[in-house]
């Protein structure tokens, strides 16, 4: 038996889906930080399937960025409780520190390139969706209203660390990390402006948009930029919807990825027009080192498979699932 499809991947699945529940649902600190814990404990697993050198190095840096961020969290959160009204200004800060860590947002995004580097393309989907589910309602309903500027500026440092970082890279997977450190960027912009709803659509369109992206990156096995352009895998459907989906994520209109970035910035234009203007120097930064790759690909276009229809099932799927995305725009402005 394969172990994906182990009796004890399957607990280890059903214990990560539940703990976020638990996060999610939880009403006190003490049962936050307990639903994290088992949330860190049933991930654990899971990034070591195949158990080589790099998955166990990106599980360690993983479990000690988390293990720092739930000791900062019950220290932060514990020191709150015990403070009542005398709350000193240093400890939201201090949780709001912890959350993003657990985020992998700046200021303590060091550790998310290069856990994403070591693990599988699976392991990366879900670190980059469902982990961040618990951390960005957090930071949604329980931080203090007053910590609203300092969540404004990390957006909008994220932005431009997304952008700047994730142009000289070569590895898709260290890419991928940067563009999702720039997505929280526009998340958390949201969230710094009292529009949860809006962030929590942002983040759907977003995982919806990379979901099809990843799993075919692990269809095909592609790592790196070169190996994208000279895999023999690939046919022009599969071409297609990798194109699609990465102008997608660069914000380029008319695609689906553009429309959560209007919201962005109309909402933001009647809060402070600075934060819109870097966020949009962020997405042009994103929008370069997607187009350098599609160029890529398509000057490349001259090496691709014709399309078989018995071989190309898994590809038309994903295209579907790809271009299925488009018709969540219009939801958006409603």
């Amino acid at each position: 038996m394969s172990l994906i499809y182990s009796p004890t991947m399957m607990l280890t699945s059903m214990s990560l889906i539940l703990s976020t529940l638990m996060a999610l649902s939880s009403t006190s600190w003490i049962l936050l930080w307990g639903a994290m814990e088992l949330n860190l404990l049933s991930f654990i697993p899971i990034l070591l399937q195949t158990k080589t050198h790099q998955e166990v190095e990106g599980s360690v840096k993983y479990f000690l960025a988390q293990a720092l961020g739930s000791a900062l969290l019950l220290f932060s959160s514990t020191s709150m409780w015990m403070s009542f009204s005398l709350t000193p200004n240093y400890l939201p800060l201090l949780l709001s520190a912890a959350i993003l860590l657990k985020l992998g947002s700046v200021p303590c995004h060091f550790w998310y390139p290069s856990v994403m580097t070591s693990i599988s393309w699976t392991s990366c989907l879900i670190l980059s969706t469902w982990q961040k589910l618990a951390p960005l309602m957090i930071l949604t309903f329980l931080l203090p209203q007053k910590n609203n500027q300092f969540i404004l500026m990390v957006a909008g440092i994220n932005a431009l660390i997304g952008g700047m970082m994730g142009m000289n890279q070569s590895r898709l997977r260290v890419i991928m990390a940067y563009s999702s450190i720039g997505h929280i960027g526009w998340m958390l912009s949201l969230l710094a402006v009292h529009k949860p709803n809006a962030s929590i659509m942002y983040f759907l369109i977003y995982s919806a948009l990379i979901t099809p992206l990843f799993m075919s990156m692990n269809y095909f096995n592609i790592s790196t930029i070169k190996h994208l352009n000279t895999s023999g895998s690939l046919n022009s459907s599969s071409y297609t919807m990798l194109m699609i989906l990465l102008l997608s994520l660069g914000g380029l209109p008319p695609l689906t990825g553009f429309m959560p970035k209007f919201m962005t910035i109309m909402i933001l234009t009647e809060y402070t027009s600075i934060m819109a203007l870097t966020l949009i120097i962020g997405s042009l930064m994103n929008l370069f080192f997607y187009l350098s790759i599609v160029i890529n690909m398509m000057l490349q276009s001259s090496n691709l498979k014709v399309l078989l229809p018995a071989k190309s099932l898994s590809s038309n799927m994903l295209l579907i699932t790809a271009t299925f995305s488009l018709g969540l725009s219009p939801l958006i402005l409603l």
